[in-house]
């Protein structure tokens, strides 16, 4: 039996378009998106996804084809969508990568580092603790499963071929991100203040008595307080998470016009 070439690409319009988006997203996402998992397994994955979830999607236009440049435009557009909803998640954990570099630079425990095996990049071992704690959160409070709640319904509010973002949506997008800096900012002022005011104090020290040497205690003394700060920003962290991972689902909500 012989099917024609404009039946054949129908079909495969069908689960193709559907699964650039879903596999976009899984790209960039967060867990799914880091370096140590290889880019087949994220095909893979977006593919069975993508059969997965076809029964909730509706039927993908058929007066666009697949081979032509408005199907180009087409999948431009949900290559977008995906990459989209997916860094926001990206950017949250790296919020708490920022945290404890932030810490560990002020606490003197920025010479302790490692390879990040998310992207590779050698970070503070104090960076590294706070993102795998904000993974954890993540799959945890079943963020994974929250994102794919949200790209399905993305293709109710934003249908294949008539639905796309706009400038207004990058924009907010940016703008949104610039919150990154202030949150991780806000989360460790206490221990910026603390060990700034502790540096002062034993440079006040020095100062008055050069004969001592209150350098060497004040490093160490430095890395303990750092160390005690930590531990008193762990305490909260799950808070903070949850304050920020509630501001992000309403952002990629607001980029895929559904009313959360």
């Amino acid at each position: 039996m012989e099917y024609p070439a404009s039946v054949v690409l129908d079909w495969l319009a069908n689960y193709f378009w559907p699964y650039t988006r879903i596999s976009s997203m899984l790209m960039v996402m967060t867990v799914t998106g880091a370096r140590f998992v290889s880019p087949r397994i994220r095909l893979y994955l977006g593919l069975a996804i993508t059969f997965a979830v076809m029964p909730a999607i509706p039927a993908v236009p058929q007066d666009i084809e697949l081979l032509s440049f408005q199907g180009f435009l087409t999948l431009f557009e949900q290559v977008l969508i995906g990459i989209a909803m997916g860094i926001v998640t990206q950017f949250m954990i790296q919020t708490f990568v920022m945290l404890g570099q932030i810490l560990g630079m002020q606490s003197s425990l920025g010479f302790a580092s490692m390879v990040d095996p998310a992207n590779g990049q050698n970070t503070p071992v104090l960076g590294q603790l706070f993102m795998f704690l904000a993974t954890m959160f993540f799959l945890v409070t079943d963020g994974h499963l929250k994102m794919l709640q949200l790209v399905v319904f993305s293709f109710k509010t934003l249908p294949i071929g008539s639905g796309s973002l706009t400038a207004v949506d990058f924009r907010e997008l940016a703008l949104w991100l610039g919150i990154m800096f202030k949150t991780a900012l806000a989360m460790s002022l206490s221990g910026i203040i603390a060990l700034l005011t502790i540096n002062l104090s034993f440079g006040v020290m020095t100062r008055a008595a050069p004969q001592l040497n209150i350098f060497s205690l004040g490093f160490a003394f430095a890395l303990l307080v750092g160390l005690l700060l930590c531990w008193y920003i762990l305490g909260g962290l799950y808070g903070h998470y949850e304050l920020f991972w509630m501001q992000g689902e309403q952002q990629i909500c607001r980029l895929i016009r559904l009313d959360c």
